[in-house]
């Protein structure tokens, strides 16, 4: 039997790319319950963790960025739509080393900028130490246009992931 696609059920595709990225980098895990890409507990030093995530679709996406000198962890939403403040909340809180703090870094998408936000508070409010970075840099985004919401974080994501994982390892 031939088939024309690779994946045949779309309901699927978010678990099984989240599934398998623990078989290609052994130094993390997956909370596939609440779409969450962890790096591993150490015993070494900690420093602060850096967390990320949004809608699933662009894969490798947040959640291939997870390890050494990048993300903390990475919470995946569903398809093009942003993973709940709950399954963020779950990350900060259970996910990732907190010690030091967390940073949490959003692109400047609607839903991901208000439950990303909404985390953030409430792990605030359970007496965390947690900041946001939004990153809006989509410079195709005119500037009549991206004046209503702010430009979307595009490229320059990855490269503020790279910096902020690159300062926390330092300490």
């Amino acid at each position: 039997m031939s088939s024309k696609h690779f994946i045949h059920d779309p309901s699927h595709l978010v678990n099984t790319a989240l599934l398998s990225i623990p078989l290609t980098n052994p130094s993390v895990q997956c909370d596939i319950t609440n779409k969450i890409i962890y790096r591993k507990p150490s015993s070494s030093a900690s420093q602060v963790s850096i967390v990320s995530g949004g809608g699933s679709g662009h894969e490798p996406s947040f959640a291939s960025f997870v390890g050494a000198g990048l993300l903390s962890g990475a919470v995946a939403g569903s398809i093009f739509a942003s993973p709940s403040a709950e399954q963020i909340r779950r990350c900060i809180l259970h996910r990732v080393q907190k010690d030091k703090g967390v940073l949490v870094i959003v692109m400047n998408y609607t839903g991901d900028v208000l439950n990303f936000g909404m985390a953030v508070e409430k792990a605030r409010a359970a007496g965390f130490e947690v900041d946001m970075v939004v990153v809006g840099d989509d410079a195709g985004v005119g500037r009549a246009k991206g004046g209503k919401v702010g430009r979307r974080g595009i490229a320059g994501t990855v490269l503020v992931q790279k910096i902020a994982g690159a300062l926390a390892t330092k300490g």
